[in-house]
């Protein structure tokens, strides 16, 4: 299945969005990467990006999900690219689940390493959640640790630094 509608990526921050700080002397968030990450990736479709919240996911709230999951419920495209912190990423993309159009197809990502650090597996995350949102049935997925899981069927193995799949109702 080809898809050939426009994209949009919404940034959530999380760790994929985090830079050196000199000034502070730490990683934290200036501004988002994605036009330019996505300008170089040459992404042949239509595109377009949204900072929405720039902020480690440990930080978010439910209150923080609720405006996620009311922004996705409001977008006029049905294929969303979330790039968002990996260790609540879970916890937002079932809040979406609940509140997306039904013909929408919303892709979470992130990254363990900032785009910045060398061995950072961000730009593969991204690609994967590209390609994820245009050959996906509608629905709430997380593309992690070269897998496009189900939202309800993935958790993070800290241990490991990767994403799993869990069965269903676990």
């Amino acid at each position: 299945m080809n898809y050939s509608g426009s994209l949009i990526y919404l940034s959530c921050g999380g760790t994929i969005e985090k830079v050196y700080l000199p000034a502070a002397g730490l990683l934290g968030f200036d501004q988002s990467r994605l036009d330019e990450w996505l300008t170089n990736a040459r992404i042949g479709l239509p595109w377009q990006t949204e900072a929405l919240m720039l902020m480690d996911s440990l930080e978010m709230t439910d209150q923080h999900r609720a405006i996620l999951a009311d922004r996705v419920s409001h977008l006029d495209t049905d294929r969303v690219i979330i790039i968002h912190g990996t260790d609540t990423m879970v916890e937002s993309a079932q809040a979406v689940m609940l509140h997306r159009k039904k013909n929408q197809v919303v892709v979470f990502t992130g990254a363990m390493l900032p785009e910045c650090i060398k061995g950072s597996e961000a730009f593969f995350n991204l690609g994967l959640a590209t390609a994820a949102v245009q050959t996906c049935r509608p629905g709430v997925y997380i593309a992690m640790s070269g897998q496009v899981f189900e939202a309800d069927q993935v958790r993070k193995n800290r241990e490991r630094s990767v994403f799993e799949a869990v069965p269903k109702g676990r």
